[in-house]
């Protein structure tokens, strides 16, 4: 999407504007807004599948695993509390941008039917928390 990586703060940010919402999520959590501010949780959505396999060497055998599928996960923006309820962000460039990500909108779904959890999609950095 032709976002450059920005640096501040000690992290590394996906855009401009992911950074921007940060500096005003900091503000947010200095004004006693919101609490507990957190940048890429990663959620698992669905477990890897893992098989268990035997494998003969000369004088035994062995058990190993092996991962058959890898397991599917989302890494939000940023995660935070804001009157008692976890709010989960995810910075994006448009609404469009937010539709044409198939991707992004089957990781949406999955999070909300595993953990009951609505990622507020934030297009303007500057919007009220």
């Amino acid at each position: 999407y032709n976002a450059k990586k920005v640096e501040f703060d000690g992290h590394v940010f996906d855009s401009k504007k992911e950074k921007a919402r940060y500096e005003e999520l900091v503000k947010a959590v200095n004004d006693g807004v919101i609490s507990e501010l957190k940048r890429q949780t990663r959620f698992e959505l669905e477990p890897p599948v893992i098989e268990e396999y035997e494998e003969q060497l000369k004088t035994k055998t062995i058990t190993k695993t092996r991962t058959v599928q890898r397991g599917i996960y989302y890494t939000c923006d940023f995660q935070y509390m804001k009157d008692g309820e976890l709010v989960v962000e995810d910075v994006k460039s448009s609404p469009q941008q937010a539709k044409l990500d198939k991707a992004y909108q089957i990781r949406k779904k999955l999070l909300f039917a595993r953990y009951g959890i609505k990622i507020k999609e934030v297009f303007n950095a500057k919007e009220s928390v």
